[in-house]
């Protein structure tokens, strides 16, 4: 969907920003993304930027999801102005500018770990709420149920075959599925509580205000109920990508260490905590083939694998390289 195609959207979110008292400088909105699973343009008001986000109704739980973070545990999330559950879309304040845009004109090593931290505190706080966040339609990966929902995904040869697999690869994935239980017991053994977790927590989905130094996070409707050093290896990697960090860099150590320190207490030392990290960094590529497949499931197939096509197959053929 394309939102200067969708009139009743935009409409929608004009009246209201008009109705709660914000000044529109022109009713002409700013396209800032247009992907199979989301949609975002801004507003320029008397109030600042306003942004307007639509999803496909079944990665529409950003919304109810920030709403729930910020009262149970006040986390550092967007405000919400407005949601419209039948439209699948919600209005929100601007919050700064991308920690990737400040990053890559000076790597700050001190708000890159500040980052972490926030989230890793974030994950630890709710999860005293992860029955409500269920509720809302959060889905439960949680390690005990991760090689089941993954047998699922390999009941889907034809998408796994358009991806690029093979159908030897696939039977190989299928043998495979035991060792998967057996990471997940394993893993589940350090006592890490399972938390919320997001799929693409990076630095381009924490936002900076220039003025207070506040960090946001953003683009949160594709949470799960999983382990939650999954979103430290995630956040990890994309300073691999984007920044060339090794594992054996000083920086990136720092950012591992500032986030795997949190979750020390009197059950997890820091040794056992290392050990966590790397079972969890092979079983990341599970979850993170699940939240490809997901993303599948939940938007126009043919315009997600235009994006994405090998995605899927890729992360999968690195786990079989792993297990061999």
């Amino acid at each position: 969907m394309k939102y200067e195609n969708n009139t009743k959207i935009i409409n929608w979110a004009i009246n209201t920003l008009l109705s709660l008292g914000y000044k529109l400088d022109n009713n002409i909105p700013e396209v800032i993304q247009n992907t199979p699973w989301s949609n975002v343009i801004r507003f320029k008001t008397s109030h600042g930027y306003v942004y307007l986000k639509h999803m496909p109704k079944n990665l529409a739980l950003e919304a109810p999801i920030i709403e729930l973070l910020f009262k149970n545990i006040k986390a550092a999330v967007p405000n919400v102005i407005a949601k419209n559950n039948e439209l699948d879309c919600f209005l929100m304040e601007d919050a700064g500018i991308s920690l990737r845009t400040i990053l890559k004109k000076q790597f700050d090593i001190n708000i890159a770990c500040k980052a972490v931290e926030q989230f890793m505190i974030l994950q630890i706080s709710a999860v005293s709420y992860v029955r409500d966040f269920m509720k809302i339609g959060v889905p439960d990966w949680r390690l005990d149920k991760l090689s089941e929902i993954f047998s699922k995904l390999l009941l889907e040869k034809e998408l796994l075959i358009n991806d690029g697999l093979s159908e030897e690869e696939i039977k190989t994935l299928e043998n495979l599925i035991p060792i998967i239980s057996k990471l997940c017991n394993k893993l589940s053994c350090y006592s890490v509580q399972e938390s919320i977790v997001q799929c693409d927590f990076h630095d381009n989905n924490i936002l900076v205000d220039t003025k207070s130094h506040k960090l946001t996070n953003i683009d949160l409707g594709e949470i799960v109920i999983s382990h939650p050093l999954f979103s430290l290896i995630g956040f990890l990697n994309q300073m691999k990508k984007h920044y060339g960090l090794q594992e054996s860099d000083e920086k990136y150590q720092n950012i591992k260490n500032a986030g795997l320190k949190k979750y020390e207490n009197d059950h997890v030392n820091y040794n056992k905590l290392l050990n966590a990290f790397d079972e969890a960094k092979v079983l990341w590529i599970i979850y993170e083939s699940l939240g490809q497949y997901r993303l599948i499931q939940a938007c126009d197939r043919d315009a997600i694998m235009s994006y994405q096509r090998g995605k899927l197959s890729k992360a999968l053929r690195e786990f079989i390289s792993i297990q061999k």
